[in-house]
């Protein structure tokens, strides 16, 4: 058992968004370190704008929680406005109520970066209706910290991926398309965009790592490394043996950002984490597990 799964042994804990794709591979490794969890989803009738949370005997909440992807959230900003800011503030107003820390699980809040790697002391720049709701959650978590003294650990992530991922998201859509024999190519938007990505198993471990006993506390949650488009093509072709046609539009999202990369360097020096999968590693993973 690592380290920062020991520290769970014998906890109580809720995870709300359990049913997630992140969700799902948090609870199973705190089961696995020995701590009792009460997992809440939307698929089991929890209701995060209405329901309470089951608090009683509970040690600490991770919020996951949340309505996610930015098309989705350009077409209707006040419903993730509600979910994901004002749902954010009713866990922590129950949790405060109970003396139960928080981990808070955000996104990726700084728009364009003027530099890079990009830290947590970057300006902020939520450029998308998603972001600006995640956003709005974490200064309702330090709020309550500095006014209530609830303890807080505000997560923001960069792009996470992993196996049981939505194809939505840019890298199942590519290993779904690279392993479908129906399929002659990859067809794509623009290759350029680069990104930081998280295997999922890094992210859990960051989740299990940065608890705090008092106060507040940001942490970017990345690789430390950037990729484009075309390299993660690249990267899940070789892993799948595969060597299709690509096919990009060149079209760009809305409110594209060029490039994006973290500097991880103080929940490391807090906590000792940092990545350990490289993208080349964690498509490989990826598809393995899928395969089982």
């Amino acid at each position: 058992m690592k380290t920062a799964d020991a520290r769970w042994n014998g906890k109580r804990v809720i995870v709300t968004g359990a049913g997630g794709f992140l969700g799902r591979s948090l609870v199973a490794r705190l089961q696995q370190s020995g701590c009792d969890v009460i997992g809440l989803t939307r698929g089991d009738g929890f209701r995060l704008l209405e329901d309470s949370l089951p608090l009683e005997g509970v040690d600490h909440v991770f919020h996951l929680a949340a309505l996610t992807g930015v098309p989705d959230s350009w077409d209707d900003p006040v419903a993730f406005h509600l979910v994901n800011s004002h749902g954010t503030v009713r866990v922590l107003d129950q949790c405060r109520r109970e003396g139960c820390s928080v981990t808070y699980v955000g996104a990726y809040v700084y728009g364009v970066p003027v530099s890079m790697p990009i830290s947590e002391g970057h300006g902020v720049d939520p450029n998308n209706p998603y972001a600006f709701s995640k956003w709005m959650g974490e200064q309702a978590c330090r709020w309550f910290a500095e006014t209530y003294k609830l303890p807080v650990t505000a997560i923001r992530l960069f792009n996470v991926y992993g196996a049981g991922q939505s194809q939505k998201f840019l890298i199942p859509s590519i290993v779904a398309q690279a392993l479908d024999p129906a399929t002659d190519s990859i067809s794509l938007m623009d290759l350029s965009p680069r990104r930081d990505y998280l295997y999922v198993d890094d992210a859990v471990d960051a989740l299990l790592a940065s608890r705090l006993e008092s106060g507040f506390a940001v942490y970017n949650v990345g690789s430390g490394a950037s990729y484009s488009v075309k390299d993660v093509v690249d990267a899940v072709q070789a892993a799948a043996g595969t060597d299709k046609a690509v096919r990009a539009t060149g079209e760009a999202r809305r409110n594209e950002i060029p490039d994006v990369r973290a500097d991880c360097s103080r929940i490391y020096q807090a906590h000792g984490w940092a990545a350990r999968y490289s993208l080349v590693e964690g498509i490989r993973a990826m598809m393995t597990e899928e395969a089982v």
